[in-house]
């Protein structure tokens, strides 16, 4: 009995040790399997994030397996007061498995004619014909069968804006009769006289494109027309107080931004340097000026500007006068005329880094400031240090480097608030690209075209 009743006992523990391990095992096992979905949730958001931000690697991929991208095209005619472009593109939709639908530019199509075309204002099928004469140069990248619904976008610039409205009506008319002719997505709005604040933004999205800066940290943009300027950068919320609500417009950029655009008329480069001349002649509608920013050995150098020939000499110098006392006199009369121009002064400079692209590398690039086929920085303090050699040199072959250079502290410094030794990064071309706002203009034309498809 002894013994029956000590193996009984045995059992008995047996199976409450068994009981017992079981009763542990349970909570351990849901903890394992607890670890488990959390890591595996851990490494799908992971790969989420990775992988929304990798759509060249699935792109890559994808192109590796015989994918074939769907194509885009458009055609933007800039209608500058200098002169006529067109910017002919073509782009593709990179194979995407999360975020939004975007767009890589493949390729472009870039050429120029001269004069603007409101030069032809006394002959609008003249200046209607330029322009289709652009087209047609452009058309090789465009395949038949996908012109008609490729955008042809004519948008003309401040040349325009400067024209009475009835001349400058009559030149837009003759340009869109002769487009909606060739053959491509014409429609009632392709052709128009382009805001000053539409320009602004569309450079700000080229810059800012074409270096895959759009939903980070976005470059402020600086251009510099013939007749215009534009100055855009994005503003944080503490900022909107500080700049005019008509100044602001919210963007789709990654999320939506607030960015702060103005356009000066009559601040472009060429605009400016006849205004200059103008005020210096108290401003008397005459086509013989006398200016200080001119070197007294030019006499009746002939200049043209809004076709309309000038005749323009340099002022007497008292002999002897220094470098410092030549670049001060012509500073105050720059100065004047962009403080009585300006319709608004900025409070601060613009927020982020600076690009600043046409008539602001082409200056710098004439003054040996930067590499003229690559471009590169250069600082207000280093415009002014060209302006003073500039403005004390007898250089017959250019005659308006002294008056284009102190303009050039003067729209930065002086009314952009822009510090002396703040980097300003110069770009014509980017990877290869034309810096343009065209650029911008048909790729946010080309994805609203994508986005609406499907509702349509």
């Amino acid at each position: 009995m002894s013994e029956i009743r000590q193996r009984k006992l045995k059992d008995d523990t047996s199976n409450s040790h068994i009981n017992v391990r079981r009763s542990l095992k349970q909570p351990r096992r849901f903890k394992k399997v607890f670890i488990f979905l959390i890591a595996l949730g851990l490494c799908g958001t992971y790969l989420l994030g990775l992988f929304a931000g990798q759509t060249q690697w699935f792109d890559g991929i994808a192109k590796s397996l015989g994918y074939e991208s769907v194509t885009h095209h458009a055609v933007i005619i800039d209608a500058g007061s200098s002169g006529s472009r067109v910017l002919a593109y073509k782009f593709r939709v990179p194979f995407t498995v999360f975020g939004q639908t975007s767009l890589d530019l493949v390729d472009e199509y870039f050429e120029e004619s001269k004069p603007g075309l409101s030069s032809y204002v006394d002959d609008p099928k003249k200046g209607a014909n330029t322009i289709v004469q652009l087209i047609k140069k452009a058309e090789f990248l465009t395949p038949v069968d996908k012109r008609r619904s490729t955008p042809v976008i004519v948008r003309a610039t401040a040349g325009l804006r400067l024209l009475p409205a009835d001349k400058a009506k009559q030149l837009v008319q003759e340009v869109a009769d002769a487009i909606a002719k060739l053959g491509y997505d014409v429609g009632p709005n392709s052709v128009e006289i382009m805001d000053g604040s539409d320009e602004g933004i569309f450079i700000w999205y080229t810059v800012n494109l074409l270096h895959n800066l759009i939903g980070g940290e976005t470059m402020a943009a600086l251009d510099l027309g013939g007749g215009s300027t534009q100055i855009t950068f994005q503003l944080s919320d503490e900022d909107t107080k500080l700049y005019p609500a008509a100044d602001q417009f919210v963007v789709p950029a990654g999320d939506n931004i607030t960015l702060y655009t103005h356009s000066y008329l009559n601040l472009g480069l060429l605009a400016a340097r006849h205004g200059v001349f103008k005020q210096e002649a108290g401003d008397n509608d005459t086509n013989e000026f006398v200016s200080v920013c001119v070197d007294p050995i030019v006499q009746k150098e002939k200049w043209t500007y809004a076709n309309k020939q000038y005749i323009i000499s340099g002022a007497p110098r008292p002999e002897g006068m220094k470098r410092e006392a030549v670049y001060k006199r012509c500073h105050a009369a720059v100065t004047r005329y962009v403080e009585r121009t300006l319709d608004w002064v900025p409070r601060r400079a613009p927020s982020g880094s600076v690009a600043a692209m046409s008539y602001f590398y082409d200056v710098a690039a004439d003054a040996g400031l930067i590499d003229v086929m690559t471009g590169g920085q250069v600082s207000v303090s280093a415009y002014r240090s060209a302006a003073r050699r500039a403005c004390s040199a007898s250089n017959v072959e250019q005659p308006w480097a002294c008056i284009d250079l102190v303009y050039m502290v003067a729209l930065l410094h002086d009314a952009y608030k822009i510090r002396d030794e703040e980097p300003i990064s110069l770009f014509k071309k980017v990877n290869g690209h034309e810096v343009s706002w065209a650029l911008g203009l048909a790729y946010t034309t080309v994805m609203n075209k994508i986005t609406t498809a499907p509702a349509a």
